[in-house]
């Protein structure tokens, strides 16, 4: 990979890292914030609690990607980034530069999702 290729998608990861961390920052103020009172009806109760859940989801959602996005920068400076992990191919430019942590090549991916089901 050219070093130009190698900064843009460095660039790339990087944005996405910070984006996924703000938000984290953004749900963990959420979740840490003080109660807003106790809810006077049952289904007010349900829906705070139901909140709460949706928040915690998604930033452990976050953090697995966040994770991926860690190890794709170790690739990129050991040399194995953009390759695929399940046929060993090149990931396509066109995918890393929608998905830049992206671990399989689209036909992988495919495979995968079809297994999945």
């Amino acid at each position: 990979m050219l070093k130009k290729e190698k900064e843009f998608y460095k660039a790339l990861l990087n944005k996405e890292k910070d984006r996924i961390c703000k938000n984290l920052g953004h749900s963990r103020e959420m979740l840490t914030k003080g109660e807003k009172g106790i809810p006077t009806h049952i289904a007010d109760y349900g829906t705070d609690e139901f909140e709460k859940g949706l928040e915690i989801n998604l930033s452990d959602s976050e953090q697995k990607i966040l994770n991926i996005i860690r190890e794709s920068l170790a690739k990129l400076e050991n040399g194995t980034y953009g390759i695929c992990e399940a046929c060993g191919k090149r990931i396509s430019k066109s995918r890393l530069s929608i998905l830049p942590y992206a671990k399989l090549c689209i036909s992988c991916q495919k495979e995968k999702e079809k297994s999945e089901e």
